[in-house]
């Protein structure tokens, strides 16, 4: 897959999926994953060993940030403008990868089953296991945060774990 990375002055990164007859040829108007434009990561990938991966069906639209209490939002997909709603809740299928508030805490010696490795994440593709290292160090404080808040009135997102 060709991809195009931007790095934004705030510090994001954006991979763009760059549309092609690979790509085209494995695509599947049932799979959500397909109407994928770009992955927006809100910190260095550089600093992420792993990310939780969850799929929202209940997202309001195709490219704002998204985001629930209880965990620390570390990025989401943005979806084509030819993204379909689903039928009967008129929401989108959309991914985020988050941390739990706990995860910032653990030295990264062991993960998650539900873990992916974030730089294996592309537009339209899940995500890889991360690999098997020995790391010898935690996270840095900017990634030590709590996670926000429950807002009163906001709607809350439907997680389901990519097994």
């Amino acid at each position: 897959m060709t991809t195009k990375t931007f790095l934004r002055p705030d510090g994001v990164t954006e991979v763009h999926r760059v549309l092609n007859e690979s790509v085209l040829g494995n695509w599947s108007s049932q799979d959500p994953l397909s109407f994928e434009k770009s992955i927006v990561w809100l910190e260095p990938l550089d600093s992420l060993d792993f990310v939780r991966e969850a799929v929202v069906d209940n997202a309001r639209s195709r490219r704002g940030p998204l985001g629930s209490p209880n965990m620390i939002v570390l990025g989401y997909s943005k979806l084509t403008p030819d993204a379909p709603r689903d039928p009967v809740t008129g929401a989108y299928t959309r991914r985020l990868f988050y941390w739990k508030p706990s995860d910032a805490q653990r030295n990264m010696n062991d993960f998650p089953a539900d873990a992916v490795d974030p730089r294996s994440v592309l537009p339209g593709q899940r995500g890889d296991l991360p690999p098997a290292v020995e790391f010898d160090r935690a996270y840095p404080p900017a990634l030590r945060r709590a996670a926000p808040a429950a807002s009163p009135g906001k709607p809350q997102l439907r997680l389901q774990t990519v097994a």
